[in-house]
């Protein structure tokens, strides 16, 4: 059939209402089979007849000839609709798998053989089609893995270039294509480093882990080691080449520590992070890519991928990249999501259509009184995520619905050790092991990278089938699921931008192991979904980075700011711009004549040099060193001038301007007078929230002795705990609701272990580790660096002061393990000068339980 014919016939069909009723059916079928509680709808379903089943099958084989998405996708949803009721009928039998290979979705086809038992065989010449894409699009460098059509499109057009942006469906695979085109660059000549820029600190173990066993024989032969954190220290093995995976933070830190390690490629992971317009991350995101630019020039290659943006060359466009060419957008998925609207007030079960045909009204189980019914009788059998918008209704949800199912008796040998590894990591009453005897699990943000990588493992090998998350999943976290339960409309207390709600959905639907996913939204009393009808109808969604989009909206407060005036608005708006203040008085200053900053040129471009002199004008007085400067876009540039003249002056009369030997007695007291004295020096009241009370130093001091001590967890839990118990110390059980601590109450205890785990990943290993990086640069530039001593900040982000531990880290072992190596095994570790030169792992193995964290680290990671 001729490709003219075949456009000809697919706009034929695509106008055509008999083909949208059939389609409607079809949604019919599946939607009967997902809510068929014992039969209930078998009178309430329009079911196909005979003649309408092979007119479905007929429409979804032609359309899958065309090269239109949209007519790609409904070909695809037509066989996956009627995969459910169908699987049997021979007819269908043959078309699935004809459509299927059509459509270079080789997953789907291997569902239908191993799932559906299905043999039947298509005509010679899609057999002939069929077995050429899997030559043409096998996956380099990876025995029987073959790209999907959309896949090799990317991939190959990835390849080719040195700066490229890309956006497609969650559920597309974007990370699996990156790390096959990283397989080809680490077999480049000359060898190069990579960034790839992740948004948290959970993604980074995620991916560095699904790299390191990806890649595990090739970074051996072509010399490449994975590296996790921005401490350049270790890294000076000339033999080797680096895949470094970080925050945009750490790549900051890397960026002003590092003065000789190349950077040849970068990508950034979850690149529509850079248009978040509700809190400072996403400048944080550009300042990384920017400082990039400007120390590695014009010759670093930039790649960006993000879910569900229509126009993916904003940003190559942001950066004076060139977009022509250099882009690649589909919305084909290789798996279907089937959207639900369960209203728990009015009683309405609604489906919801992502094309003309319109939504339709289901038959309401009574049954469904509870979201817990909602997700019981619903999830049953199956793998469920349930999205809340905040961790403590995730926590308590969780808890609720552990509550009304059995105790099961007969636990997995894996959920058991995972009990007893919670239980020894964390403390012996936390929610989450005790969950997990009833099949149930929670995932936040913040919780340990240890506790998190038991959650994930056991939810894909479907040995817990009910996660309760928060906004985790919007940040890129791998866990697709067949099912996923929007409990909310909003994230933490803002409403879900469109962008994150079908970066949501799209995690509804696993390849490889289903052909579709199901998102259930549910109306019930503590969500209203007044955003419903527009939230749910997807549409093209063009985003703007929020540091333009903030730029030409609010050009009067931006002049303010530089001013040194105040200006109204909600707090998150007003950090936004005060950031992107300071990012401008710093690129003000730039006098490298080879880099333009993108916000200089924007600036100019729209005629406001105005701005550029008042920026200017306020750098005419600043003697800070550029690099300090620029590695620190988010402390405010007055803030550095002061710190700076002070360590200056007290410099110059003879006042020592150190930081003190961390190995000096008194530590704690050590502690508390720095905190004390950077609660002064950088404005903290006024500058963080988090430590704006000078009283509350000394808990952080105390918190900061026993992390940098080599405490583990547990200790520093526990004796959180016994200082509770100890002072009768009130706890928040609500929002600004504080009761005195009760010996014994579990929740009370929960809400402390939750606490103390969120001041060491954000106060101590973020917010301080921030400030003592900053203090460290200054005295670099004052003293040099055989004179400037300890830099603290590494102290905070590895969690002790020996340099062994810290290299056991930077291989990938967590800090808990390299503790305990260096605690029992110190005589299997291969030490010369100092570092870490190799490891016995057999040794290392031997010396722990075989259902210890410690053992299975370094089973993993060496």
């Amino acid at each position: 059939m001729s490709t003219a014919l075949i456009d000809k016939l697919t706009v034929e069909i695509l106008h055509e209402p008999y083909f949208y009723g059939l389609l409607d059916k079809c949604a019919q079928a599946n939607a009967s089979a997902n809510f068929n509680f014992d039969g209930k709808l078998d009178d309430h379903v329009e079911m196909l007849s005979n003649k309408e089943l092979k007119d479905s099958l007929r429409y979804a084989d032609l359309l899958s000839n065309s090269d239109d998405v949209e007519a790609r996708r409904y070909a695809y949803q037509i066989i996956t609709h009627l995969n459910s009721t169908f699987s049997s009928n021979v007819f269908y039998r043959t078309v699935a798998k004809a459509v299927y290979s059509k459509l270079g979705n080789f997953p789907a086809i291997n569902y239908l053989e191993e799932k559906n038992e299905n043999l039947a065989e298509i005509p010679f010449y899609r057999i002939l089609q069929m077995e050429s894409k899997k030559i043409l699009q096998a996956v380099p460098y990876q025995k029987d893995l073959v790209f999907t059509d959309a896949q090799y499109q990317l991939y190959s057009k990835l390849v080719s270039s040195t700066e490229f942006s890309f956006s497609g469906p969650t559920s597309m695979g974007k990370s699996f294509i990156i790390k096959a085109f990283i397989k080809k660059i680490i077999r480049n000549a000359p060898r190069e480093n990579m960034v790839i820029i992740v948004p948290t600190r959970a993604l980074i173990n995620q991916f560095a882990l699904d790299l390191k066993n990806d890649l595990n024989a090739d970074l051996k032969t072509f010399k490449y080691k994975i590296i996790t954190n921005s401490s350049v220290n270790e890294l000076t093995e000339e033999s080797f080449n680096y895949i470094m995976v970080l925050t945009p933070e750490r790549l900051i830190s890397f960026l002003g520590n590092d003065h000789q390690t190349s950077v040849g490629f970068l990508f950034v992971d979850e690149a529509h992070k850079l248009a978040q317009q509700k809190d400072t991350r996403s400048i944080t995101t550009y300042a990384a890519i920017e400082k990039s630019l400007i120390k590695y020039g014009q010759n670093l290659k930039l790649y960006f991928s993000s879910p569900n943006v229509s126009n993916p060359e904003v940003f190559l466009n942001l950066f004076d990249r060139n977009s022509i060419g250099n882009i690649f957008k589909t919305s084909e998925s290789p798996v279907t999501q089937n959207i639900y609207f369960v209203d728990l007030i009015e009683k309405r079960l609604e489906t919801i259509q992502k094309s003309v045909v319109q939504n339709r009204l289901l038959p309401f189980d009574e049954r469904l009184e509870t979201v817990v019914d909602v997700i019981t009788y619903l999830g049953r059998g199956q793998n469920n995520l349930i999205y809340n918008n905040s961790k403590q209704k995730t926590i308590n949800l969780a808890k609720t619905f552990a509550d009304s199912r059995p105790a099961n008796n007969d636990l997995h040998p894996e959920v058991q050790k995972a009990i007893v590894q919670i239980k020894e990591y964390v403390h012996s009453d936390y929610y989450l092991a005790d969950l997990l005897t009833k099949g149930v699990a929670y995932h936040h943000g913040r919780l340990p990278q240890l506790i998190r990588n038991l959650v994930e493992y056991l939810y894909k090998n479907e040995l817990v089938t009910y996660v309760f998350c928060t906004s985790t999943l919007l940040e890129g976290v791998n866990m697709p699921t067949k099912n996923l339960f929007v409990l909310n409309n909003k994230n933490g207390r803002n409403k879900l931008e469109e962008i994150d709600f079908w970066n949501l959905v799209g995690r509804a639907g696993r390849l490889n192991v289903e052909l579709s996913g199901n998102i259930y939204c549910i109306r019930h009393d503590d969500c209203n979904w007044d955003n419903k009808d527009s939230i749910l109808q997807k549409k093209e969604i063009k985003i703007t980075p929020t540091v333009i989009s903030r730029i030409d909206a609010n050009l009067k407060k931006i002049e303010k700011i530089l001013q040194e005036e105040s200006i109204s608005g909600t707090q998150v708006e007003k950090d936004v711009l005060k950031y992107i203040a300071n990012i401008i008085s710093i690129d003000s200053l730039q006098t490298k004549s080879t880099y333009q900053s993108p916000i200089i040129n924007k600036l100019i471009a729209d005629k406001k040099e105005a701005i550029i002199d008042l920026a200017k004008k306020k750098g005419q007085n600043i003697t800070v060193p550029f690099n300090v400067l620029n590695s620190n876009p988010s402390i405010n540039i007055n803030i550095q001038q002061l710190v700076y003249d002070r360590l200056v002056k007290d410099h110059k009369n003879g006042i020592s301007i150190l930081l003190p030997n961390s190995n000096s007695e008194g530590f704690y007291e050590t502690c508390k007078s720095l905190l004390e004295k950077f609660h002064v020096l950088y404005n903290w009241p006024d500058a963080e929230k988090k430590l704006n009370n000078i009283n509350s130093m000394s808990y952080y001091a105390t918190l900061m002795t026993q992390w940098i001590k080599g405490f583990n967890l547990n200790q520093i839990i526990q004796q959180s705990i016994d200082y509770y118990t100890n002072a009768k110390a009130n706890v928040e059980v609500d929002f600004s609701t504080y009761v005195p601590f009760e010996e014994g109450n579990v929740k009370h205890m929960n809400i402390v272990i939750e606490n103390v785990i969120d001041d060491i990943e954000y106060v101590l290993r973020f917010l301080l580790e921030k400030y003592f990086n900053h203090y460290y640069q200054m005295l670099l530039s004052i003293l040099g660096e055989d004179k400037a001593g300890e830099n603290w900040a590494n102290l905070l982000e590895y969690g002790t002061q020996n340099r062994t531990v810290i290299a056991l880290q930077n291989v990938g072992l967590s800090r808990h393990t390299a503790l305990s190596i260096f605690a029992r095994g110190r005589i299997y570790l291969n030490v010369e000068e100092g570092r870490l030169k190799g490891v016995n792992k057999e040794g290392l193995i031997s010396l722990f339980k075989h259902n210890s964290i410690e053992y299975d680290e370094i089973n993993k990671m060496l």
